[in-house]
């Protein structure tokens, strides 16, 4: 079973949000999974377009409203 990371980027703008995700999933090992909540849904946009491009997996992306979740399987 891989081990969870949770990331909590309340009452943060971009590009800080995008740049603690990348940090934190640089501190972790293949197969981890992050799970990253914030309340601004550009921010989670920014995040996802980040990860696609990087390599890493979407498992799970939501946005409802300004509050986004997204899970992140780390490559």
């Amino acid at each position: 079973m891989s081990k969870t990371y949770n990331l909590k980027l309340d009452g943060l703008v971009c590009p800080l949000p995008v740049a603690r995700t990348k940090r934190k999933l640089n501190e972790m090992e293949t197969g981890e999974i992050l799970e990253v909540t914030g309340d601004f849904g550009e921010s989670g946009e920014n995040i996802k377009r980040y990860i696609e491009k990087h390599g890493d997996s979407i498992i799970e992306f939501k946005i409802e409203g300004e509050d986004y979740y997204i899970k992140i399987k780390k490559a």
